[in-house]
């Protein structure tokens, strides 16, 4: 038997599964639990895995064939995972050959021989497992028993965390990236008003040296000293509105920059353009960057989906400029902070940077953000040769 499905339907399942559970970004606090599991029960491979209607997703892997590894998952009905979530409770297999209870796909394709599994919850829901699988048949002790059993309780605690995981340190981000910008549409409401008050003024003075040159030419005579002190306040108004003019222009056309990345804060989306969390991020920044010396973003030539939803990542690198901003006018630096991409198989960054910005304020940096990533599976955060790189989940394409 390849293929056997005991689990059956269980849509009440699937309102656990959230879009912080689902995303395929590696978890770094899982993989660690498998990595543990794997060296503390001695096997080559070590998953949790999260089992749906059709599928078996691994959320996090260790030691898995490459072909698996890549495809992050297996249907539903070659897992054995199914019968732990089916049953609430571990599952084991000495040697799959002989066992008449488990499929045989993976048996004959990966030479799986020994299986334990024990069951992951998320609010008293069993939703996958954690489990050990080795290539060759074998007993498993009371003490693995245990040592994957806690583990367990540690994968509970993770996923609980993920799926629960709601709009606190969200709101607190919003609230870092929204306010500068709020700030500098209120100062560019400045230039335009004053440009209006010139335009007003303009108006008046070359009104008043069209009355002048339309009288003149009803015979009512003006000396020539009169009328070019008059032609020459109207060129001043004149040249004085234009300038204004270019002022609300720019003001204008900041501001329009500026809600559109706030659009871009508060209108969710669950995938995004790179390039668009780098402008809008820089934008909700600019209030924050001017006094530093402002952002050089260099043009993005590939761009690339990821599944950090919009809101959070544009407020992420928001608040990442701002606290690069701060930390460079309290050291008396005034520098161009550099916006750069880096891009991978599962990852692509973007990378800042400034020049003599000390280690220690980059390690302060990356601290703070790190309180705001690290319940996200979708981006975290690091610093490399002198650089704070925000790693953003791809979007994978699927053949």
């Amino acid at each position: 038997m390849n293929k056997i499905n005991d689990l059956g339907s269980r849509s009440d399942r699937n309102t656990v599964f959230s879009r912080e559970l689902l995303a395929e970004a590696d978890d770094e606090k899982l993989k660690m639990i498998v990595e543990e599991a794997a060296r503390d029960l001695n096997t080559p491979i070590a998953l949790v895995t999260l089992v749906m209607e059709h599928v078996q997703f691994f959320k996090a892997h260790y030691g898995l064939p490459q072909d698996l590894a890549a495809m992050r998952g297996t249907d539903r009905d070659i897992s054995f995972c199914q019968f732990v979530v089916a049953t609430g409770e571990s599952f084991e297999v000495e040697n799959a050959l002989t066992d008449d209870r488990v499929p045989k796909e993976l048996v004959e394709q990966y030479d799986i021989r020994a299986y334990m599994g024990m069951p992951v919850t998320i609010n008293d829901t069993v939703v996958g497992s954690l489990c050990v699988l080795d290539t060759k048949p074998r007993k498993f002790t009371e003490t693995e028993r245990n040592d994957l059993r806690k583990l367990s309780m540690l994968v509970n605690g993770r996923l609980s965390a993920l799926a629960s995981r709601r709009n606190q340190s969200n709101a607190m981000l919003l609230e870092h990236a929204a306010f500068p910008a709020l700030v500098e549409l209120r100062g560019l409401l400045k230039p335009i008003r004053s440009g209006i008050d010139v335009g007003h003024a303009t108006i008046l003075e070359l009104s008043t040296f069209l009355r002048i040159a339309e009288r003149s030419l009803y015979g009512r005579t003006f000396s020539k000293e009169e009328m070019l002190k008059t032609l020459s306040r109207a060129k001043e108004a004149l040249d004085k509105y234009q300038n204004g003019l270019y002022d609300i222009t720019v003001s204008v056309d900041d501001a329009e920059d500026s809600i559109d990345a706030l659009e871009h804060v508060f209108h969710s989306s669950t995938t995004t353009l790179l390039s668009e969390i780098a402008i809008s991020g820089r934008e909700l920044a600019r209030h924050s960057t001017v006094q530093s010396g402002g952002v050089l973003l260099p043009e993005i030539e590939e761009d690339i989906f990821v599944s950090t939803p919009r809101p959070f990542g544009v407020s992420l690198l928001a608040m990442t400029l701002s606290m690069f901003a701060s930390r460079m006018v309290n050291s008396g630096l005034r520098e161009k902070i550099r916006i750069t991409m880096e891009s991978g198989d599962s990852n692509a960054a973007l990378v800042l940077e400034a020049r003599g910005m000390p280690e220690a304020e980059l390690l302060e940096i990356v601290k703070e953000l790190k309180t705001h990533t690290d319940e996200d599976p979708t981006v975290s955060v690091r610093m490399e040769d002198g650089r704070v790189m925000l790693l953003f989940s791809v979007v994978k394409t699927r053949q």
